[in-house]
């Protein structure tokens, strides 16, 4: 990862830890509003290629009721998992950045065992584009929720990363 100083506007933009943390938070929220318990502590770092690959972000599925394993198999899945593994293992240190940067912040906290993270519920998020926040930054947030319930509606969190093809 490069110091902030090297790094490009686009790359400062879209990997800005704040963005970063906000994709972080929305994703574990709806974990925790699907399934009612923590999430898994890689879950952003699952979620994040998803969100910021605008291709695939605009292949996920609109209902909550598709299946991950059905949808990772069909056209729309099959794209998004082309290079997915690259993609996820090049924003490591951004994602973890991000949850340094959530830590800090109090937008998200792990748990004692710090295998899981919980999100705070005292931090409201907009989900509409105004003067500060387009329509794709929101976008970016309203999905990253949906993957977030989605993941948690995909069986064992092992489950969905076996089928992206990562390991832990």
């Amino acid at each position: 990862m490069r110091s902030w100083e090297t790094r490009s506007d686009e790359e400062a933009n879209l990997l800005n830890p704040a963005f970063l943390s906000i994709i972080a938070y929305q994703c574990v929220k709806g974990y925790q509003a699907e399934v009612g318990f923590y999430a898994p502590y890689v879950l952003p770092f699952l979620v994040t290629p998803f969100i910021l690959h605008k291709k695939t972000r605009e292949k996920l599925p609109n209902k909550i009721n598709t299946t991950f394993s059905t949808w990772i198999t069909q056209p729309e899945g099959t794209l998004a998992k082309a290079g997915y593994v690259h993609r996820a293992s090049s924003i490591v240190p951004y994602v973890k950045e991000s949850l340094f940067f959530s830590f800090s912040h109090e937008l998200l906290q792990p748990t004692k065992d710090h295998f899981y993270l919980e999100y705070n519920p005292k931090i409201n998020i907009p989900l509409t584009s105004n003067d500060q926040f387009s329509y794709e930054v929101v976008d970016c947030f309203k999905k990253s929720f949906f993957c977030g319930r989605w993941f948690a509606r995909g069986g064992k969190i092992e489950t969905v990363m076996a089928l992206l093809g990562v390991k832990p």
